[in-house]
């Protein structure tokens, strides 16, 4: 059966934690691993923009031996037809195929028919390539246990935080999620609160200053879909929304002289959902999030289409 990385719940504990054993493997000896995706390719299906996930995965199977075919869903026939026919069509000729896509439904309905491996690459519910990073980037700036690790995310309930909030349940961390009440707004939010409820793992709180004195990281995202922040026809809708979340703004008052380290997945929206004199903080690790994106795409590509 086709493994595919969508819903990181389908994973187990030890496989999640083999995709990140293996992401730090090959980042400490890069050289051993320059052959291991010979022959292969990965179709990069683009309905979303991007800049760190197409980066990220095209050097990364370059850096593995492989190939990388980036696919513009504007530019291509996924606009006039079936969805099921490209990609069955689509996986008959590589090996793997990342997608960035607006709709979980498009990204289930590509692991339905596809012959070979499918990575959700970001859609509206799950963003699996970040929560891997962000736990391979935690791990590697404390020196605890990832069991003793404290996560504080502040901001709005997102595919971001909703893969954050199943990684803290397999892999035993503690995530406070501070976020505007949870409400059934964002299509994400049925499973994280469904997972405040079960996990001893996740909590939510009103307030990221009721956490945030014990916290290791605290983590922001942006409040607005990139599709939509610049668009003039939501402008009034934005207004409002970051009206409500200035609350949860990561900014100086918020982390004061703490001894904690500030993340952040990028893009970022100056004086939004973070003061620019965080980003570049002595205690922000932003930037080394971001490369670590290359290096756990790695861990995932070695993984499905590795042998590894």
């Amino acid at each position: 059966m086709t493994q595919h990385v969508n819903d990181l719940n389908d994973y187990s504990s030890d496989d999640l934690l083999r995709m990140l054993d293996l992401a730090r493997t090959i980042k400490a000896a890069p050289e051993q691993y320059r052959d291991l995706l010979s022959g292969q390719s990965l179709a990069l299906l683009f309905q979303k923009t991007s800049t760190r996930t197409r980066v990220s995965f095209e050097v990364a199977m370059t850096q593995l031996g492989g190939h990388a075919l980036f696919v513009d869903w504007a530019a291509s026939n996924f606009v006039l037809t079936e969805l099921d026919y490209e990609i069955e069509y689509l996986s008959r000729n590589v090996e793997g195929i990342m997608a960035r896509l607006l709709s979980q439904d498009d990204i289930a309905t590509m692991c339905s028919v596809s012959q070979v491996p499918v990575i959700n690459g970001c859609c509206d519910q799950f963003h699996p390539c970040q929560g891997l990073t962000d736990v391979l980037t935690m791990t590697e700036h404390s020196s605890k246990d990832l069991s003793d690790i404290h996560l504080v995310y502040t901001g709005v309930q997102n595919n971001v935080s909703n893969s954050l909030a199943t990684l803290a349940d397999k892999l035993s961390f503690r995530l406070s999620l501070a976020t505007p009440p949870p409400t059934d707004t964002h299509p994400a939010s049925t499973q994280i609160q469904s997972m405040i409820e079960k996990s001893p793992q996740v909590e939510w709180v009103s307030d990221p200053h009721h956490v945030i004195e014990d916290a290791d990281f605290v983590y922001t995202d942006t409040w607005i879909n990139m599709e939509h922040f610049n668009a003039p026809n939501r402008a009034s809708e934005n207004e409002a929304l970051v009206e409500e979340m200035l609350t949860y703004q990561l900014n100086e008052s918020l982390v004061g002289d703490l001894d904690l380290r500030i993340m952040h997945d990028m893009p970022i929206h100056n004086h939004f959902e973070i003061t620019p004199g965080l980003v570049r903080d002595p205690r922000s690790i932003i930037f080394e999030q971001a490369a670590n994106r290359l290096h756990a795409q790695k861990g995932l590509l070695a993984y499905l289409m590795g042998g590894l």
